[in-house]
């Protein structure tokens, strides 16, 4: 996808099509026949315009991230301890390294200068160091802080339950956990602007649970939020796109998250319903829309996925701008599905309209 294309749908500027980002978990390719699927790239090439992956064409091993791999356990720059039981999925904190919010001895953050929340980096001028970007495009100068750079890494840091409590009993201790973290986000967005002078930058943090939020709108507010206002000003200030993506049903959080500089909203389609998108959300912000991985797609027949698909662009298609549609391939897709899901957003992304036919 072109450069011209992204901004003009991000801007609400007519763009010629809508962009696409058709995602390939990795471990579809130790899933999947290798073949097939490599057929399946080569021949969509507005998705996947960097063709089939370099191990693939040389029959190498996936080259699975540490925090990936179900044959390790892997400690964060936090001193979280993660564990994956299925290579190519990102795990769950197994030790957290803050038993106890009362005593915070020992307790530092790590450094932005060689670290970001999940892998080092030398920082270079003209370079935007990756690692995982989520709803990005080479066309543009891109970078992201590190997805769950916030909420998600303070329940990393402290376990779920302890988080919460320390927020509703107004723990001394939680600010000062805070603060560290809003610091290094923002030594990470200072550096990105000041190094790789991006134009896209990401804040990617799940909020949502299948059902309603994983914190209350008012600990969001009085928490996070004040966190999130920070860590983007100078991302707005440089101008450059903020993408924020969360999945799960953020619906009572909205209202809050509109009032953030945030250009592109990455936000799941069936935890939060179509007409809800349609009715709250198209118009006022430019949605990366991520469709459906665990029903449709996944458990219907070939037919009813292609209509899905369309009835997405009937409802949420704007010929000024405002959309672009993001899917996830994940194992256990069934294998017909997934070259009538390439076909329909391929011709997408090629500026055709295949909702109208």
């Amino acid at each position: 996808m072109d450069k011209e294309t992204v901004t003009k749908a991000v801007h609400f500027d007519f763009p010629s099509a809508v962009p696409v980002v058709f995602h390939i978990n990795q471990a579809c390719w130790d899933s999947y026949d290798r073949d097939f699927l490599a057929k399946l790239v080569e021949t969509h090439p507005c998705l996947f315009p960097d063709g089939v992956p370099e191990f693939v064409k040389s029959g190498g091993a996936v080259p699975y991230p540490e925090w990936c791999r179900e044959d390790i356990k892997w400690t964060d720059p936090w001193g979280c301890v993660w564990e994956t039981r299925t290579s190519g999925f990102v795990g769950t904190v197994v030790d957290h390294p803050i038993k106890d919010i009362d005593t915070l001895s020992g307790f530092e953050a790590p450094d932005p200068d060689k670290t970001t929340h999940w892998y080092p980096v030398t920082w270079k001028h003209g370079v935007s160091p990756t690692g995982g970007s989520i709803g990005f495009f080479d066309c543009l100068r891109s970078g992201e802080i590190g997805h769950g750079h916030t909420f998600l890494k303070l329940i990393d840091i402290l376990g779920y339950e302890q988080a919460l409590y320390a927020m509703f009993d107004e723990a001394p201790n939680l600010t000062v956990v805070l603060d560290k973290l809003m610091a290094f986000n923002l030594g990470l967005v200072e550096r990105f602007i000041s190094y790789a002078d991006v134009e896209w930058l990401g804040y990617a943090e799940d909020l949502g649970m299948q059902s309603g939020p994983m914190l209350s709108p008012d600990m969001f507010k009085k928490w996070i939020m004040p966190v999130y206002r920070t860590i983007m000003e100078p991302a707005e200030k440089a101008g450059c796109i903020i993408h924020m993506h969360s999945d799960g049903d953020i619906r009572t959080l909205a209202d809050d998250l509109l009032t953030l500089p945030v250009d592109v909203f990455n936000i799941q389609d069936n935890a939060n319903t179509l007409p809800w998108l349609h009715g709250h959300m198209k118009g006022k912000v430019a949605l990366d829309l991520d469709i459906d991985r665990q029903s449709i797609t996944q458990q219907s027949d070939a037919i009813l996925v292609r209509q899905y698909l369309a009835d997405v662009l009937r409802l949420l298609y704007d010929p000024a701008g405002g959309l672009i549609l993001t899917y996830g391939l994940y194992p256990q897709t069934p294998a017909g599905n997934i070259g009538v899901m390439m076909d329909f957003l391929e011709d997408v992304a090629s500026g055709e309209k295949p909702w109208t036919r």
